[in-house]
């Protein structure tokens, strides 16, 4: 596999038309080679979740177009249940291939790999996708922009990362309430437990069952969160303020509850986030006028000298005034990037 990809990935590639079925490929044994960009993910992360594998390149203009609408799937159905490994394939820099990538992405959602494999996926143009349940079935194989329809269905069909893997008859209700992820689960978990202190052996074992997802998922947000608070203060706020609401009034909630406390009177944490709000209104002007799209052709256009010589100068203001920020370092990756 390995060999006949390297080969197809030598060459000027183009789109191929969504292919049949291809039976062999599984998401067993994935290789998710080298991190490039957005979330890290390992191959247990991927288990229960919705999975669209993509192989794309730099040099085929079909994989760049796909970028916005594939940036734009992963943030409609979030990455709780839902991820987008974006493999590329066709060489080069990994800087080259993330400026690439973020030039057209609407966010930075989707996890961005290097060299990776999928096993049995016989790619031999690109791009391409496999798309997978919960269950890690493949439900899908062919052309990104084709996907919509089956990923709407693999979403509806898909209870959860926290209760995929077994069914429930006992804590039906409790399990429906954990795999949507979007009411307080105090109530939810006070049941549980209820119910594992019980005499109904069904129960208990289904509360069990339960509560241990939900507590390997509790330590697994909180760890991301801590990952995230000195590279990326708005993802990891935003995870501790969901894991914080999410939790409210039960034990596990406690610690995100003190963390948000924490990051508020952490005056270097409030410094990172004003500065990463400074860094999205320059990149929001550069959406306007192309500039991060198209840098040269933004730049040929006489109608755009004002704004862009605002955004450069905003861009160097940004440096100074935050320098050793993540926003500022990243601000002089989109000097160099942009040209400017």
């Amino acid at each position: 596999m390995r060999n006949a990809l390297a080969t197809f990935c030598s060459l000027s590639l183009v789109a191929v038309l969504a292919a049949p079925l291809c039976a062999e490929a599984t998401l067993a044994g994935v290789n998710l080679g080298t991190h490039v960009d957005g979330p890290k993910v390992s191959a247990a992360d991927l288990q229960g979740r919705v999975v669209l594998f993509e192989y794309w390149g730099v040099n085929c203009p079909p994989c760049v177009g796909s970028i916005h609408h594939l940036t734009e799937l992963q943030a409609k159905y979030g990455r709780d249940n839902f991820v987008i490994v974006a493999n590329h394939c066709q060489g080069g820099s990994a800087d080259n291939t993330r400026s690439v990538w973020r030039g057209k992405a609407s966010n930075d959602l989707v996890t961005v790999v290097d060299n990776g494999a999928l096993p049995g996926s016989d790619v031999t143009g690109i791009p391409r996708c496999f798309l997978f349940d919960h269950e890690g079935k493949l439900v899908f194989d062919g052309r990104p922009s084709q996907v919509d329809s089956a990923l709407e269905q693999a979403m509806r069909d898909n209870p959860g990362q926290l209760v995929a893997g077994r069914t429930y008859a006992k804590m039906k209700k409790e399990a429906a309430t954990l795999g949507a992820q979007k009411t307080p689960l105090a109530a939810t978990l006070k049941s549980l437990r209820k119910a594992a202190e019980g005499d109904d052996a069904a129960a208990k074992d289904e509360a069990d069952f339960l509560l241990g997802r939900v507590g390997e998922w509790q330590a697994e947000q909180l760890e991301k969160a801590g990952a995230a608070r000195a590279e990326d203060p708005e993802r990891c706020l935003a995870q501790v303020t969901k894991m914080a609401a999410l939790l409210k009034g039960d034990e596990l909630g406690e610690p995100f509850a003190t963390l948000q406390d924490e990051l508020k009177k952490d005056k270097a944490f409030q410094t990172e986030l004003k500065a990463a709000a400074a860094l999205a209104a320059i990149r929001a002007e550069a959406d306007k006028c192309k500039l991060s799209k198209d840098p040269a052709g933004a730049k040929a256009q006489k109608s755009n000298q004002a704004a862009i010589a605002g955004i450069a100068a905003n861009l160097k203001g940004l440096q100074k005034k935050f320098a050793d920020t993540a926003a500022a370092r990243r601000a002089s990756e989109l000097s160099q990037e942009w040209g400017l």
